[in-house]
């Protein structure tokens, strides 16, 4: 159950999956990529598979010290599973994923529900990403953003408590003061679980819940979070 007291000054966001079209976007660059080096054969079968490889790969790397920002993880992620499935990566690779990661475009309901819950609150993003590679995606959403922490402010990557806590420095505020949402249960849900972060958990893809990290609410997409932390 969601309590809101005390009543939070601020509402957070994964934006990657959570906000914006993250799987979509890194499904349009695999098929770009692959269509270059191999065009004939299953290309939409073989360009899924090399999107979750790549999805997979650039966790493992994240989760790795020493602290490495987010293009050189995509690009190290991109080289290792373009070679396991026997080509070479290429500087033109590398340009294809980065120009289509800059600029993901939001879910359809997202605008609308950022305008309503900005008549209340304050709203954050917290993203395993870099200031720049983000930034034109948060212009798509057309909405103002008042706060966008990212890992390479940090240096750390969500799991990592330090990132929620280097939010919470920067916008001065406690944890007690925001709600999260997101999308990742080990990224977001698990951190909120372990620090005791409200949290609203956004379910697009029907996954199955792990219920050592519960959420306070689960939501199927944006349209219902307004009127979620809308109580008094």
């Amino acid at each position: 159950m969601l309590k809101l007291a005390p009543i939070p000054k601020v509402i957070t966001f994964d934006a990657y999956g959570t906000l914006v079209r993250w799987h979509r976007a890194v499904g349009e660059a695999a098929k770009a990529i692959l269509t270059k080096h191999a065009p004939e054969g299953d290309l939409e079968k073989r360009s899924a598979t090399l999107a979750d490889q790549l999805r997979s790969r650039a966790v493992l790397h994240q989760d790795r010290p020493p602290f490495q920002d987010y293009k050189a993880i995509l690009r190290l992620s991109l080289d290792e599973v373009l070679a396991e499935t026997g080509f070479q990566g290429t500087e033109e690779d590398h340009q294809t994923l980065l120009s289509i990661l800059r600029r993901i475009e939001p879910h359809p309901e997202v605008p609308a529900a950022l305008n309503r819950l900005r008549q209340r609150y304050k709203l954050a993003i917290i993203s395993n990403t870099e200031d720049d590679l983000i930034a034109e995606t948060v212009q798509a959403i057309g909405v103002p953003i008042e706060f966008v922490i990212t890992a390479q402010q940090a240096r750390a990557y969500k799991p990592d408590h330090r990132l929620f806590q280097h939010a919470y420095e920067v916008m001065g505020v406690s944890k007690d003061e925001t709600v999260h949402v997101g999308m990742g249960q080990v990224t977001d849900m698990k951190v909120c679980h372990e620090l005791g972060v409200r949290s609203v958990w956004i379910d697009r893809v029907g996954e199955p819940l792990d219920l050592r990290w519960q959420p306070h609410a689960v939501l199927r997409d944006l349209t219902d979070l307004p009127q979620l932390l809308s109580a008094p």
